[in-house]
This record gives structure tokens, C-alpha cells and sequence, in this order.
């Protein structure tokens, strides 16, 4: 019987964390490392030959430096001495706002403390890994979504409020949406090419199709079989939203392999199921 890898998962509460669990706690012998974790000392404990790091805090400014760029610098020198496997999740929003599907070369334009800190982790591990020769890698997201979603975040707030018969406003923007399910196979396809990877290398998962609020509205509704009460705001919720934001699949596609299985009615099909055996809709 082939050895299970060992994967210390941080960041392992979150959507990421456990859809990545639920799905390969068989392929993979995963090490949960949560928030009330010391990671490098977990790391120590366990010597695992992957790292991957799903943890960010986009809410919390004062705690962001740290989670985000600090424990990131920390994780990289743990790696410059074990010399294991190291994926970073960046975001989709380091690039910033462009009117083109953003590429692993697009240039990087951040426009909050988040996607400013997020940023410049992902360019200290592309420059260790090209340092220091490690097999380090970037993998940035697109707008990853799923059952396990915080409930502060466009679908869930529009299922709770379908299911709940309560007012909602939608406010103009658009998104590229990936499913977790999605996300998750092209991790696990990015972790059994690992002695493919280039050092440093960034990589885009997303879906390449992009959905404005008002679209996936109308997709949610069609799907749970219920109308609810909205109203549609032509302005933006946040200066910083954007009319474009989608993502270049090219990269991923040619290196890797990777495409989305789901579409957005067909994922939100999947979550429709997950929610009928949890609650009444």
C-alpha cells in the first residue's frame, strides 16, 4: 500500500480547509493546524513533506500584517531548512482591478490592506523560492465558494434570505466564481504534479466565466424554486468593486491539466442537495 503524504493544512477551518478535508482526509494524512495552533511548532512536531497554506484574514486590520505576511515569512524559513513542499494561497485580488481577464502576469495593482498584504506574501514566496531553490509555489483564487461559506458573503446571504423570506439588497458587481469541489481537485492535481513545479511559480484557479450579482441572483432563485424579496441597487456596495473580474484559466490548463467540472447552476445545484438534508428550504 502506497504511503499517505503527510499535509499540515493551515487554515484548516476554512471553506478551503474543510471541503480539502471532507475530500481527501483519505488520500492524504492531514494535520489540522487552527488558530489556537503554534505552526511552526506544529510543523516541527510533525515534519510534514507538504505545506499548504489555505489561512488569511481579510477582516481584522490589525491581525492582517501577521496572518498574512509575517507567519508567511515564518512558514519559508521553516522551508529553507526542511526543504518540503510549500503552497501558499494568495487571492485573485492582488492583481487589482483590470478590464481584461487577469493573468499569472498581469501586473500586480492592490487596493486595500488585505489584498496589499496578500500581495506582498506572495512575492516573498516567489523570490525564497527562486533564492533559495525551494519547491514553493502560489496559488491564487478566484471567488471560492461552496456549503461551507461564510455566511457574511453573497450566496449564502442570498440563500438565508430566500430561505428566511427576509429583504436583501443586490448591489451592482461581478465575480469569477470557482467551486470548491473545483478548487480542492486542483490543488490535489497541483500536489501529485508537484515535481513539476517551477520555483516561485504563481498559478490562477478560477472558472474563466464571469457572473455579475444580479446573474447569480437570478441562478439561485431558478435553482431553490423561490423569488424572496430583493432589490436591485445600480451603484456599487464598495468603491473598490469592479465590472471586471475574471480570470485567464490558460496557465493552469496547459501546466497542470486543470479545468472546472461545475458550472455555476450545476454547483449551486450540489449545494441545494446539501442544504435540503441540513434544513427546510
Amino acid at each position: 500500500m502506497k504511503k499517505r503524504e503527510k499535509v499540515v493544512l493551515i487554515g484548516a477551518n476554512g471553506l478551503i480547509g474543510k471541503a480539502f478535508i471532507e475530500k481527501y482526509r483519505n488520500k492524504y494524512q492531514i494535520i489540522k493546524c487552527l488558530r489556537k495552533h503554534n505552526t511552526i511548532s506544529l510543523l516541527k512536531k510533525h515534519k510534514p513533506s507538504i505545506i499548504f497554506n489555505s489561512s488569511g484574514e481579510p477582516y481584522n486590520e490589525k491581525a492582517m500584517f501577521y496572518t498574512n505576511l509575517i507567519l508567511v515569512k515564518k512558514i519559508l524559513d521553516y522551508c529553507i531548512k526542511n526543504k518540503c513542499y510549500f503552497i501558499h494561497l494568495g487571492s485573485s485580488g492582488e492583481y487589482g482591478r483590470h478590464n481584461y481577464p487577469t493573468s499569472e502576469n498581469t501586473f500586480l495593482k492592490p487596493a486595500t490592506k488585505y489584498e496589499s498584504t496578500k500581495a506582498a506574501a506572495s512575492l516573498l514566496v516567489s523570490g525564497y523560492a527562486k533564492a533559495y531553490k525551494l519547491n514553493a509555489i502560489v496559488v491564487r483564487p478566484y471567488c471560492v465558494f461552496g456549503y461551507f461559506s461564510k455566511q457574511n458573503l453573497l450566496i449564502p446571504r442570498i440563500i438565508n434570505s430566500i430561505k428566511h423570506n427576509k429583504e436583501m439588497k443586490i448591489f451592482r458587481g461581478v465575480h469569477d466564481f470557482i467551486y470548491v469541489k473545483d478548487f480542492i481537485r486542483g490543488i490535489s492535481i497541483i500536489i501529485d504534479k508537484k515535481k513539476i513545479w517551477k520555483n516561485g511559480e504563481i498559478i490562477n484557479l478560477g472558472s474563466g466565466i464571469q457572473l455579475s450579482n444580479v446573474q447569480v441572483l437570478k441562478k439561485i432563485q431558478n435553482i431553490f424554486g423561490k423569488k424572496g424579496k430583493f432589490t436591485k441597487i445600480n451603484k456599487k456596495f464598495r468603491p473598490y468593486d469592479t465590472d471586471c473580474w475574471v480570470c485567464d484559466t490558460r496557465y493552469a490548463k496547459k501546466r497542470f491539466g486543470f479545468k472546472t467540472k461545475y458550472n455555476f447552476p450545476k454547483a449551486m445545484l450540489d449545494i441545494f442537495k446539501y442544504y435540503k438534508k441540513k434544513i427546510k428550504i
